[in-house]
């Protein structure tokens, strides 16, 4: 039930939606050891922030090259999922309300369009301002994110096929709202167990925008590339890696 007032899209709300699916959905998401060798390339021996950390599937192979990872999860059931290592803990907060000490971190970690999860432009102001706390002097802080297109009428209302198979059919249901930057959606998983609602909901913005936030929170732009394999951003790049100094 949502709760009155509410739209039901709280910071919990996508963990929830996907915790039992995501490793296998979303496996080929985010190159798990080509985001740990990026975060390599910033020395040995980081302490590293992860927000939305999930599962742990990228903290994993972060923690094995030998630094100490410290995730961030609003979502119970993702957390119960948590696989980590001594190298590494997950523990249950909103990203933009942190739970860590004043420069406690070389790197902070936002991956996966994570940040977008955050559906407000306030709410992706408080996490960078949250970010640059946790940061050292000269710290980094990693977000990739998708790199909107131009607005197009025809994506405004979308329902797609997501998968097919012998027992279930998983469609995607997609409302665009450029004005606002938002899109809302559902994956309707069917099968003869019967439906499962997946919703979700995400406020995108273009790289200069989080240019913007992230100068506000007192972080830099460093570099930023279309890939973790460090490849330079085109025209036709449909994501971006930023890197962010704190200053």
């Amino acid at each position: 039930m949502v709760p009155p007032g509410s739209d039901g899209f709280g910071p919990d709300r996508y963990g929830e939606s996907f915790a039992d699916v995501y490793d296998d959905w979303y496996d080929d998401v985010s190159d798990a050891h080509a985001t740990a060798a990026f975060v390599e390339r910033f020395g040995p021996s980081q302490r590293v922030l992860e927000l939305g950390v999930g599962t742990g599937r990228l903290a994993r192979p972060i923690a094995d090259a030998g630094h100490v990872v410290v995730g961030v999860d609003a979502s119970v059931s993702m957390l119960e999922r948590f696989s980590g290592s001594d190298r590494s803990l997950a523990v249950g907060a909103d990203m933009a309300v942190l739970p860590v000490r004043d420069g406690a971190f070389d790197t902070v970690l936002v991956a996966t369009n994570t940040l977008f999860n955050l559906h407000t432009e306030a709410g992706q102001a408080a996490c960078l301002a949250e970010s640059r706390r946790a940061l050292r002097l000269g710290g980094r802080l990693v977000i990739e994110a998708m790199v909107p297109g131009e607005p197009d009428p025809h994506l405004d209302r979308l329902v797609t096929t997501r998968s097919i198979d012998v027992d279930s059919v998983v469609l995607t249901a997609t409302i665009r709202d450029d004005a606002a930057q938002q899109i809302t959606g559902q994956h309707i998983q069917i099968s003869e167990a019967g439906t499962r609602l997946r919703p979700w909901k995400i406020r995108y913005a273009t790289p200069e925008q989080l240019d913007e936030l992230a100068d506000g929170a007192g972080l830099r732009l460093g570099d930023r590339f279309a890939n973790w394999q460090g490849d330079p951003v085109t025209a036709d790049s449909a994501n971006a890696v930023s890197v962010y100094i704190a200053i």
